[in-house]
């Protein structure tokens, strides 16, 4: 910094200063492109974020539906408690298992870019 001239009106530009003018220059554009990038990683990883969110409550309002049927279905016939119970413990591991199948792709689309 210290061997900058200071401009002494001639009219007339130096190399070296159109040398520098154009690193400035590029050096700017570079930084803005670095901003618009993280800028659209976040956009990206919020919308990754609702995805996942939306999809779990949704799997979380499903396994309260089986579970309230499974209840009814019980005090209809008792007996079949247990196969009942069954059916609701894999309903809820295969929502489980499909809610880490989109993780697994939300993270692996994350990757491709």
């Amino acid at each position: 910094m210290s061997e900058l001239m200071p401009f002494v009106g001639s009219g007339i530009i130096t190399r070296e200063a159109r040398q520098a003018s154009r690193a400035i220059s590029r050096s700017k554009a570079r930084t803005q492109v670095r901003i618009a990038e993280a800028d659209d990683a976040t956009d990206v990883t919020m919308a990754k974020v609702e995805d996942l969110t939306m999809a779990t409550g949704s799997v979380m309002q499903q396994v309260v539906r089986v579970t309230k049927a499974q209840r009814e279905l019980e005090q209809l016939a008792p007996e079949a408690s247990a196969r009942l119970n069954y059916l609701a413990d894999d309903h809820m591991l295969g929502c489980s298992e499909l809610l880490a199948d989109l993780r697994r792709e939300l993270r692996r689309n994350s990757r491709c870019g």
